[in-house]
């Protein structure tokens, strides 16, 4: 028994490293240049954009509505999921670019958008543990036309101790900016 949680807990440790760490873990879709547009980059803004975003298989609206069903204040939660989630990507992207902020619109000359296509909800099961998966596409804008585009994935796993997808959305939304701010700063030669 005490094994098995073992080696599932250093089965999903493993799988959180290999997609939060260790090298570039995205797929570029698009890269501007040589040289890159984003060669001068220096003030950076996040835009959001959830159009297209399948939570659990279905379009978010469906979600929304099917748990509201089950809980008349969902809407509150899920806005404040999606907050914490914004909030956590900006964080990561501060690391490599302390200025980045929330994109005003017409105003920020490049702009990192956080589409997100799939959102998988962990929570704590036990012998289980499913993860928080959240599947996007980052994409860049100078001057408000796309430049550059990655995809990736990244993942927070449940446990005893982080049962719940809102302890989760804070570690997998730093992880996106993360790379974001990393992608932008290989873009300059960094």
């Amino acid at each position: 028994m005490t094994t098995t949680r073992l080696t599932l807990g250093l089965a999903a440790l493993f799988s959180t490293l290999l997609l939060t760490g260790c090298g570039p873990s995205w797929k570029v879709l698009r890269a501007s240049g040589p040289p890159s547009a984003l060669a001068a980059a220096k003030d950076v803004a996040v835009a959001y954009d959830y159009s297209q975003m399948q939570v659990e298989g279905r379009p978010e609206q469906e979600w929304v509505a099917t748990k509201t069903a089950q809980e008349p204040n969902y809407p509150t939660t899920w806005t404040d999921l999606k907050a914490k989630f914004e909030g956590a990507v900006l964080e990561g992207l501060q690391k490599e670019y302390p200025s980045a902020h929330t994109a005003q619109v017409g105003v920020d000359s490049v702009v990192m958008v956080v589409q997100v296509q799939k959102f998988k909800m962990g929570k704590f099961i036990p012998f289980v543990l499913p993860p928080t998966v959240i599947e996007a596409s980052l994409i860049w804008q100078v001057g408000g036309q796309p430049t550059d585009e990655i995809s990736l994935v990244r993942q927070f796993p449940s446990s005893i101790y982080n049962p719940s997808v809102f302890t989760h959305i804070g570690p997998v939304g730093q992880a996106i900016g993360h790379a974001g701010g990393k992608y932008l700063a290989q873009t300059q030669g960094r």
